[in-house]
């Protein structure tokens, strides 16, 4: 009788086994299939001290790192896609966005001004799919400050 339990008991945890794993792969599936993206837009972001406050980057002016820069949505009402990147000691962040269907978004880039100092470039980049044109083209964003004293 104990052998006949103990195969009745066998297949019981087999079968619950296997139904575990069909669940947690189903699961598995669904969740993956979720973050599956057809395109993706790239840029860069760069930061400099524009020591003479013209808005271009000239020789000699150094980068500026440790900036927040935000991507918000401007379209579907999303602030913050994401993150904050935080530029590197070359004052330059990678900017990645993946999108869902390819849509038609419309993304506003500005950088967090740091205490001290004012922009000298345009706050706030619209960018829409006119503005960027190819969702392969690299995009390079830039943002200069100057010191307020």
């Amino acid at each position: 009788m104990s052998k006949v339990i103990e195969f009745f008991l066998g297949s019981i945890l087999i079968a619950v086994f296997s139904i575990a794993l069909m669940v947690f792969s189903a699961l598995n599936y669904i969740l993956r299939s979720g973050d599956i993206v057809d395109c993706a837009w790239h840029a860069t972001a760069r930061t400099w001290l524009d020591s003479n406050g013209d808005g271009f980057v000239n020789n000699g002016e150094i980068p500026l790192r440790g900036i927040e820069i935000h991507i918000d949505d401007i379209r579907d009402h999303l602030v913050d896609v994401g993150w904050p990147a935080i530029t590197d000691k070359m004052g330059e962040v990678q900017l990645n966005v993946p999108m869902r269907n390819c849509s038609d978004t419309v993304f506003e880039i500005y950088a967090d001004t740091p205490k001290g100092y004012r922009i000298t470039t345009v706050p706030r980049i619209e960018v829409n799919r006119d503005f960027w044109g190819s969702l392969n083209t690299q995009r390079v964003y830039y943002f200069g400050f100057i010191s307020d004293k």
